[in-house]
């Protein structure tokens, strides 16, 4: 489970702006989608156009956001067998990464986002501190990020400006575990 983690109904405008966003407070952001690669897996910090990239589950994208200055360990493993055979994996606990989830729904809805990131992980047992300098970069983007975006009526769940607008607007329904919710917490 990651140690940090935010909920957010994001159509594609708004993950766009939010990138976008996140460069512009800090440049350096680099983002990929797809967990596995066929490449050199140190190439998601300089240039990840140059990798072949999938997706690992069907019905979901993640997209992998590295910092050229906070992200120092890339780690992927190499796959010996199954669909995925000569593939590289990339290991989101231990790479220095925000990983950016995004659920396929149906026509007329949209499900909660999930951005996340592990600063800490277990080996054996063993726990593993990432370093800070990460840590502190991706606790302050989530941060930055649920102070930027509204609350739902589901507390913990915000939503993008994009998605707001289009609730509103009668285009879209909220999901989140198979009920619909309310675009804005009642303030009564």
């Amino acid at each position: 489970m990651a140690a940090r983690q935010l909920w957010a109904f994001l159509t594609e405008i708004d993950v766009r702006d939010l990138l976008a966003e996140l460069d512009r407070r800090d440049p350096g952001l680099v983002h990929s989608g797809g967990r596995y690669l066929r490449g050199d897996a140190q190439e998601l910090l300089r240039d990840p156009t140059k990798l072949e990239r999938r997706e690992s589950l069907p019905g979901e994208q993640r997209l992998y956001l590295f910092h050229r200055k906070h992200s120092a360990d890339v780690i992927a493993h190499l796959q010996p067998a199954g669909p995925f055979k000569g593939w590289w994996q990339i290991d989101e606990e231990r790479s220095d990464c925000l990983v950016l989830q995004l659920k396929n729904a149906p026509a007329g809805e949209l499900h909660p986002a999930r951005l996340y990131a592990h600063v800490t992980f277990w080996r054996a047992a063993d726990k593993a501190r990432k370093r800070p300098m990460f840590s502190i970069w991706a606790a302050q983007t989530l941060k930055w990020v649920s102070a930027r975006l509204p609350e739902t009526a589901v507390k913990f769940v915000r939503i993008g400006a994009d998605a707001l607008a289009r609730v509103k607007g009668g285009e879209l329904r909220l999901t989140y575990l198979y009920r619909e919710i309310a675009p804005t917490r009642d303030r009564s």
